[in-house]
């Protein structure tokens, strides 16, 4: 869809946000990084923190069957929405001190692990997800969390 992104976890990279603050990484961990694919299919970027409006959790079942098969994870799981990313000012929104979302009590932990799940789950209930209106990436515990707005 036009002006929607796809993003799924990199297993390949790992970076630290607080690189460069005078803090040693081994001390606060890698946070995982997530790739950014347009809607061209190329990657435009990697990022640890940002937020995603109206998506929509797809898992491909070839891929999915193709993981446990192979016990070898490949792409075949993304989160799909709208990117918030503000041109003018070159800066995400809602990330930083303007992230509310993350407070809100309707806000649950989203995982998936293509060895356990089909789908992508609430953490909390084990209750399959395919829609959210909001998604926040790299949040939680050490910034290591992807929660969702339902």
């Amino acid at each position: 869809m036009k002006d929607y992104v796809q993003v799924y976890r990199n297993l390949n990279k790992k970076e630290s946000s607080q690189l460069g603050n005078g803090i040693d990484p081994k001390a606060v961990g890698d946070q995982p990084v997530y790739s950014v694919r347009g809607d061209d299919g190329l990657v435009k970027t990697h990022l640890c923190h940002f937020v995603l409006h109206d998506c929509v959790f797809r898992v491909g079942k070839k891929g999915n069957q193709r993981v446990r098969d192979e016990k070898r994870k490949n792409v075949h799981a993304y989160i799909q929405g709208r990117e918030c990313y503000n041109k003018e000012e070159e800066r995400w929104e809602y990330i930083g001190p303007d992230c509310n979302y993350v407070n809100d009590p309707n806000t649950v932990t989203v995982r998936y692990d293509p060895y356990e799940n089909d789908t992508f789950i609430r953490e909390d209930t084990g209750e399959s997800l395919t829609k959210a209106k909001v998604v926040i990436f790299g949040c939680g515990k050490m910034g290591r969390e992807v929660k969702a707005l339902l």
